[in-house]
């Protein structure tokens, strides 16, 4: 997260599964919204084909979007 320019990304949520549909990643990614408002919402990496509908529907009305878009300068890798 970047609150300087309150942007905020996650990648690869991973559900086992058995309780994949349930749920429980948009739930996660709520819950992690809930926790840092404010923020505009992205991934950085390629989404697999199988993974669209999934971020289609987690980012809808969700600022961002959980569309791809690189690291903020004031970020710096692992930290």
């Amino acid at each position: 997260m970047c609150r300087r320019c309150r942007l905020g990304w996650v990648e690869q949520p991973f559900t086992l599964p058995r309780y994949q549909r349930c749920g429980l990643a948009s739930a996660g990614l709520a819950a992690l919204r809930a926790e840092h408002p404010g923020l505009a919402w992205h991934t950085l990496g390629g989404h697999f084909d199988d993974s669209e509908p999934f971020w289609t529907a987690a980012g809808t009305g969700i600022p961002g979007g959980y569309q791809q878009r690189d690291i903020c300068p004031h970020v710096t890798a692992g930290g």
